[in-house]
Protein backbone atom coordinates (compact mmCIF):
# COMPACT_ATOMS: atom_id res chain seq x y z
CA UNK A 1 0.00 0.00 0.00
CA UNK A 2 1.55 3.51 -0.72
CA UNK A 3 0.13 6.53 0.50
CA UNK A 4 1.54 10.31 0.27
CA UNK A 5 3.35 11.32 3.60
CA UNK A 6 5.30 14.06 4.77
CA UNK A 7 7.13 14.83 7.80
CA UNK A 8 8.73 17.82 9.31
CA UNK A 9 10.06 19.01 12.40
CA UNK A 10 10.75 22.09 14.04
CA UNK A 11 12.96 22.78 17.14
CA UNK A 12 13.74 25.98 18.94
CA UNK A 13 16.28 26.00 22.03
CA UNK A 14 17.41 28.25 24.74
CA UNK A 15 19.15 29.16 27.76
CA UNK A 16 17.14 29.52 31.12
CA UNK A 17 19.91 31.52 32.46
CA UNK A 18 20.77 33.55 29.88
CA UNK A 19 17.72 34.40 28.07
CA UNK A 20 15.29 32.87 30.16
CA UNK A 21 12.22 30.84 28.12
CA UNK A 22 12.61 33.01 24.91
CA UNK A 23 14.55 30.59 22.16
CA UNK A 24 17.79 31.59 21.20
CA UNK A 25 18.44 28.61 18.19
CA UNK A 26 16.22 27.77 15.74
CA UNK A 27 18.23 25.81 13.15
CA UNK A 28 17.91 21.92 12.81
CA UNK A 29 21.09 21.19 15.12
CA UNK A 30 19.42 23.58 17.81
CA UNK A 31 18.95 20.88 20.17
CA UNK A 32 22.57 19.50 20.04
CA UNK A 33 23.70 23.77 20.64
CA UNK A 34 22.05 23.75 23.83
CA UNK A 35 23.55 20.96 24.90
CA UNK A 36 26.83 21.93 23.86
CA UNK A 37 26.21 25.50 25.67
CA UNK A 38 25.25 23.16 28.88
CA UNK A 39 28.17 21.22 28.66
CA UNK A 40 30.49 24.67 28.31
CA UNK A 41 28.38 26.77 30.80
CA UNK A 42 26.12 24.67 33.24
CA UNK A 43 23.62 26.48 32.86
CA UNK A 44 20.41 25.21 32.58
CA UNK A 45 18.85 25.28 28.83
CA UNK A 46 15.81 23.61 27.13
CA UNK A 47 14.54 22.42 23.51
CA UNK A 48 11.24 22.30 22.30
CA UNK A 49 10.13 19.84 19.37
CA UNK A 50 7.61 20.07 17.24
CA UNK A 51 6.68 16.81 15.16
CA UNK A 52 4.50 17.50 12.56
CA UNK A 53 3.34 14.20 10.01
CA UNK A 54 0.54 14.61 7.43
CA UNK A 55 -1.06 11.80 5.37
CA UNK A 56 -2.80 12.08 2.62
CA UNK A 57 -2.65 14.75 0.11
CA UNK A 58 -5.21 18.23 0.44
CA UNK A 59 -8.61 17.84 -0.06
CA UNK A 60 -11.23 20.48 -1.25
CA UNK A 61 -13.62 22.21 0.95
CA UNK A 62 -16.88 21.24 1.91
CA UNK A 63 -18.84 24.33 1.90
CA UNK A 64 -22.01 22.69 2.71
CA UNK A 65 -20.84 20.86 5.58
CA UNK A 66 -21.91 23.17 8.07
CA UNK A 67 -24.74 24.71 6.01
CA UNK A 68 -27.49 24.41 8.48
CA UNK A 69 -25.42 26.92 10.61
CA UNK A 70 -26.12 30.75 10.29
CA UNK A 71 -25.12 33.70 10.68
CA UNK A 72 -26.00 35.93 13.69
CA UNK A 73 -27.57 39.19 13.34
Amino acid sequence: MSRATSTSATVSAGCFVCNGATAMWSSKNAQAVAARHHDATGHATWADQVLLIRYGEAQASHPDLFEEITACG
